[in-house]
């Protein structure tokens, strides 16, 4: 998946003198990143491989496209890499790896299929390589979020990745509440004249059966167990966990499991962090009746 901060060595554009000499050593594989994968410190931490080289290269004849489904209204859609015509490219990063960790890799990355490819690295080397794609019938592509975008270009600046190919990354089209999105949002009654929940009741209500409770910027919401993809999400308050999730925090090692203090929308540090947990009380409100009035 695409889902983290970048934080490559900076790489210049001639890199490593190792890139030439086992761009195809036979003990060795090349595997081709655009989205986490190019992040040299995720694949050795988070993914527990050792990435033996590494640099930025680019591949024709391939694009990113966003036709990998998400959540509605928070979340729309990631990234993929989807063959296209000679015109197009992907910038991105080389990483080098045993053939004992590529097997790894690609037990990890067992959703996508692994096509072989050949990147140019911007060394000029070509290193034969491979890369990580969901191949769909449906080709229809939707809108990522602010959020999503941002991480995708702040790797490809980290990487070093080249500005032009940045720039246009950074110009995509983002997310945004339509109409109907705002107007339910209006159809919201003030927190405060709702009953009182406590976080004990709230974490006490069943997880399990058809239905499951979770609450966001103070609304606690009923909704069928079947709609909550995270189970992280049930019996518990999420507004904290959404807001560093937008902030490139951890969300796991800094769960706070929705107890208080929370971080209320007057401590957050900007309109667009705001914005983001709200359209994750958006994506969980689409899966529930909100009476009129």
């Amino acid at each position: 998946g695409d889902e983290v901060v970048f934080a490559v060595r900076n790489s210049t554009y001639g890199h490593s003198a190792m890139v030439g000499a086992m761009a195809n050593c036979s003990a060795t594989v090349w595997s081709f990143g655009f989205g986490s994968n190019m992040n040299v410190d995720f694949v050795n931490n988070k993914k527990g491989l050792k990435v033996l080289d590494h640099a930025p290269a680019s591949l024709k004849g391939w694009r990113v496209g966003f036709n990998l489904g998400g959540m509605d209204r928070v979340e729309p859609a990631f990234a993929n890499a989807i063959k296209g015509g000679p015109s197009d490219e992907i910038h991105g990063v080389a990483i080098q790896l045993s053939t004992a960790d590529g097997a790894k890799l690609d037990s990890m990355e067992g959703a996508y299929a692994k096509k072989d490819v050949v990147v140019t690295s911007y060394a000029g080397q070509d290193i034969k390589a491979y890369l990580y794609t969901k191949e769909k019938d449906d080709m229809t592509e939707f809108l990522p979020s602010k959020r999503y975008l941002g991480v995708l270009v702040s790797g490809a600046q980290a990487a070093g990745l080249d500005a032009s190919y940045v720039e246009r990354l950074s110009a995509l089209e983002t997310y945004s509440p339509s109409k109907d999105t705002l107007a339910l949002r209006r159809r919201l009654p003030d927190p405060a004249s709702l009953p009182p929940v406590t976080v004990e009741e709230l974490a006490a209500k069943p997880k399990e059966g058809d239905h499951c409770f979770l609450s966001a910027l103070g609304y606690v919401l009923q909704l069928p167990r079947n709609k909550v993809f995270f189970r992280s999400h049930i019996g518990r308050d999420i507004t904290a966990r959404a807001s560093r999730q937008h902030r490139g925090i951890s969300l796991d090692e800094n769960d706070d499991m929705g107890r208080p203090p929370y971080r209320l929308p007057s401590d957050m540090d900007t309109p667009e962090e705001v914005e983001y947990v709200r359209q994750w009380l958006d994506h969980y409100l689409g899966k529930i009746q909100v009476p009129e009035g």
